[in-house]
């Protein structure tokens, strides 16, 4: 081995912290600008011109690998030690001012790269940190694969050797060999890392909180949007998800993802950028992949850096432990456990119903493995010949393969509703037992029964009481088979009473909103509603005093409660419980005014002291005319039942339940059922007017007149004896001492009756009359859905009551 002597020069390097640290300078580097020099051959008096040109190409292949040479050397302001964590910057070159023009020019095209190895050198160096994601973590190794496989063997391997080999290797070569190799893709690369860079820097500088906030209200607009155009055009269903619209303060995943397929469609039109660009992209979403593919065929997320498009709400902090699924929480959990990442959201996922797809499809199938228990879906409907993801899909290619899987979780989701929980008679017990709809048995065995208890002013003795009564009718049919939803409903007299649950939930509490908007909601409707709208609570919540004594009756109270079992509370979702429920109170006030008229017609028309046959005829008359009024109030009321019994509850009833029974895996759709369940029970509410708080309203206090009717004919019994001698004689020991006849007063006294008579029929026509002309107006004016809409034979009917 030959032996050479070198010059070495090693000097102190003053600003050093505690003199400690020492700069070993051989002979051309120096570490930083204000160290000591080696001593350079003035260019000018090299008469030479290809030594010059070696002379520059020899600092060039110093520059290209980030260093300094004799002739080129860093600018005075660069001080690698000195550095800001939020910006990488490489170093400025100054060039001698004797070097030659032409060669000068080439220099200076050259050095960009020199300052382009150092950023990416930093980059790859500085965000390999796991916290910063896997995507961003394979892009890192794919910079320093392309420095060290590429760009460094061009410049070492090639250009160097040239240099030393090559006598006629010239500045011009060097260009041409970087422009032929490497240089487009350090470029490209560069390019890359400042837009990340430029993000990571406006992530840092942001109110991250702030930002959090706008796209979740941005979200609501577009939410309510959605809604209203859906219901404007008629149709049943809209794609609506939640998700979560917090800023990750570094850039992860799909943000870097996006950055990349952006710089792709930049450079569209340059085909050696586009394959360069494409394969980067390939490489460094190969994690995500691995996501994607994960979620879509198991249903697991594991995303331990918050980077895929998919996110768990309820991930639990190091220190904290993970929430446990439970009745009480499985249908919140279904919700909002998994949702959408906003930030990272690639735009080729975001079209369409691609997100959606995708979200639908990983839920499915967790719900399938948390029922049955199951760690994986391995062998549980294959998927065919499907290998292994290894480039993210796109365009056309990526709806196939989520419409495949997409296909596949719901043919899983429908052999675990059908098969394993017969959804179908399910639903039908829902719709008997809990929305109370053609079950006799009911109203013979307890409702019946309890009309005293329903008619007293609410408190907990009438509750206790009513409860009891219940129960004793839900042990009386606990033999019947298949009985599952009976067993799990509970009697509550709720504090507010039907018309102010139907207030809360109508047009004219959210200052004249869509009717649909609110019953279109799943859980947070009202919060919508309050964010989006600059409503004075405290105003709209104060009473006037010309308002009408609320009606204290129990049975505006009675309500039945329920809480479905999951996973049927994933179908069956609290909204849909809330909808069955004002249903089921409106059912059940009109069959209890129904039922006291019905009482009342039996004490006018079988009770001995009505049929007396010496009344004279003011009192017939009279007694005709109270006929007449019950009849008309009985044909209202027996119609307004039969209406919503039949044509709105029945009417639907037969349109959604052989969309239910004729069901198969082929063609079934998760979402599309859980639409058909909700658009059901929005219909229902539309046709039974229950979205129209001026309309119940008036319904109610029609059937306070009727109550005040009924109350009134059976409390004659007294009086219509101190109308007739004869009548008073025959009842004169039933009736309290010191009664006694007078012709005069009962003149007076029949004069009186025909009088209430007489303002019980005027209330009862004008409120009849106002009621017809609002469900004209409210049909009319497009408040309720087009196509088979049960409203028009409801006006029809009401002008013919007139």
């Amino acid at each position: 081995m030959e032996v050479r002597n070198h010059v070495q020069d090693v000097c102190l390097i003053e600003s050093a912290p505690g003199n400690t640290f020492l700069s070993r300078l051989v002979n051309f580097q120096p570490l930083t600008n204000s160290q000591v020099k080696v001593k350079s051959y003035p260019l000018d008096q090299i008469k030479n011109h290809r030594v010059q040109e070696s002379l520059v190409v020899r600092d060039l292949l110093l520059v290209l690998v980030g260093l300094e040479g004799v002739y080129i050397r860093y600018n005075n302001s660069y001080d690698p030690r000195i550095g800001s964590e939020d910006e990488i910057r490489g170093p400025d070159f100054k060039i001698a001012k004797n070097m030659d023009p032409s060669l000068k020019s080439f220099a200076k095209w050259i050095v960009k790269f020199g300052k382009i190895y150092v950023v990416l050198t930093r980059f790859s160096e500085r965000f390999t940190d796991p916290v910063y994601g896997a995507v961003l973590h394979r892009l890192c190794f794919e910079i320093r694969q392309f420095l060290s496989n590429e760009y460094m063997r061009c410049i070492v391997e090639t250009a160097e050797t040239e240099f030393e080999t090559n006598t006629q290797f010239s500045i011009r070569e060097l260009g041409q060999l970087l422009t032929q190799n490497c240089v487009f893709k350090a470029q490209l690369l560069h390019e890359l890392v400042q837009e990340i860079m430029q993000e990571m820097n406006r992530r840092a500088m942001m109110d991250r909180e702030e930002a959090d906030f706008q796209n979740f209200i941005q979200d609501l607009r577009k939410e309510k949007e959605t809604v209203q155009s859906s219901v404007r055009s008629d149709r049943t269903t809209s794609v609506l998800f939640m998700t979560d619209s917090r800023i990750n303060l570094h850039a992860r995943g799909g943000v870097i993802l996006q950055l990349v397929e952006d710089k792709l469609k930049s450079n569209w039109g340059n085909q050696r950028n586009v394959d360069f660009l494409q394969n980067l992209f390939w490489n460094i979403s190969a994690q995500y992949c691995t996501m994607l593919e994960k979620w879509l065929t198991n249903g697991s997320l594991e995303d331990p850096y918050d980077e895929f498009m998919v996110s768990d709400t309820t991930k639990a902090a190091p220190n904290q432990t993970s929430v446990a699924l439970n009745s009480l929480n499985s249908e919140r959990l279904w919700d909002t456990q998994y949702v959408i990442r906003k930030d990272g959201l690639m735009n080729q996922l975001n079209s369409g119903d691609v997100a959606f797809k995708i979200l639908m499809t990983g839920k499915l199938l967790n719900l399938f493995r948390t029922c049955c228990n199951l760690q994986g879906l391995d062998g549980v409907w294959p998927l065919g010949n499907s290998g292994p993801l290894t480039k993210l899909p796109q365009g056309t290619q990526l709806t196939l393969y989520v419409d495949v899987h997409y296909e596949r979780a719901n043919k899983l989701a429908w052999s675990l509703f059908y098969e394993g929980y017969n959804l179908p008679r399910a639903l039908q017990e829902i719709h008997q037992n809990f929305l109370l709809y053609n079950i006799p048995t009911f109203f013979r065995k307890f409702f019946n029964r309890s009309l005293v208890e329903l008619t007293k002013v609410r408190s907990d003795a009438v509750q206790e009481k009513l409860q009891v009564s219940f129960q004793e009718y839900q042990k009386s049919r606990c033999e019947e088979p298949h009985n599952v939803i009976l067993p799990l409903l509970n009697l509550q007299l709720d504090k507010r009473t039907f018309y102010r649950i139907i207030e809360q939930f109508s047009s004219e509490t959210t200052s004249e909103k869509d009717n649909a908007d609110l019953l279109q909601a799943r859980d947070f409707g009202n919060l919508r509603d309050m964010l989006l709208q600059n409503l004075n609570m405290q105003d709209r919540n104060e009473t006037t005093a010309s308002q009408s004594k609320e009606s204290q009756y129990s049975v505006h109270h009675l309500q039945f409660e329920i809480l479905v079992p999951f996973p049927l509370n994933t179908l069956v979702s609290k909204t849909c419980v809330v909808q069955y429920q004002m249903i089921q109170r409106y059912l059940l006030l009109l069959h209890y005014y129904n039922k006291i008229l019905q009482d009342t017609w039996l004490e006018i028309n079988k009770n001995k002291v009505w049929r007396h046959a010496g009344f004279g005829m003011n009192v017939k008359r009279w007694i005709r005319r109270c006929r007449v009024v019950h009849f008309r109030m009985a044909q209202f009321m027996k119609f307004m039942l039969e209406y919503t019994s039949q044509d709105v509850i029945q009417g639907g009833w037969v349109t959604l339940e052989p969309q239910l029974r004729n069901s198969r895996a082929a063609g079934f759709d998760y979402y599309h059922s859980q639409a058909a369940l909700q658009d059901f029970l929005t219909q229902l509410m539309s046709h039974s007017l229950l979205t129209n708080a001026s309309l119940v309203r008036l319904l109610i206090q029609i059937t306070d007149i009727v109550h005040r009717f009924c109350k009134f004919v059976t409390s004659l019994r007294k009086t219509l004896c101190l109308l007739d001698i004869r009548l008073f004689s025959s009842y004169q020991a039933q009736l309290p001492d010191g009664d006694q006849y007078d012709e005069q007063m009962a003149l007076q006294k029949l004069q009186e009756l025909q009088d209430y008579l007489d303002l019980i029929w005027d209330s009862f026509t004008q409120h009849r009359n106002a009621f017809a002309e609002g469900v004209f107006y409210y049909c009319d004016h497009g408040s309720v859905r087009s196509g088979e809409n049960p409203v028009l034979y409801l006006v029809e009917r009401l002008k013919s009551l007139e």
